[in-house]
């Protein structure tokens, strides 16, 4: 029971710093260079995340027997994916909800 608390734990503390990066980007960089647009945010943020994705894949492959570089594109890939269905599941809410 120990064991998968600390596994719980240290999980939800990457998740939590992981998942909290790129919305930092609309906090910093805000403040950094106060004309951005919202599109611009938006960009830095895709940014930032696939930056973190990647890095997370390279780091990743140290634990498994893999190449660096081809985790770090493999779970930039998978995570681009699952976030790109993500927001346009969004978006399609949006539409029904505006309306």
């Amino acid at each position: 029971v120990a064991e998968s608390f600390r596994e719980g734990l240290i999980m939800f503390s990457s998740f939590a710093f992981f998942g909290s990066l790129p919305i930092l980007g609309y906090v910093v960089f805000p403040s950094l260079f106060p004309q951005m647009s919202d599109n611009q945010l938006f960009g830095c943020a895709c940014a930032v995340t696939g930056c973190v994705l990647f890095l997370l894949g390279s780091v990743k492959s140290t634990l498994c027997a893999s190449n660096w570089f081809t985790s770090g594109v493999e779970t930039l890939l998978l995570g681009g994916a699952c976030a790109t269905v993500a927001y346009t599941i969004g978006q399609i809410i949006k539409e029904y909800v505006e309306t």
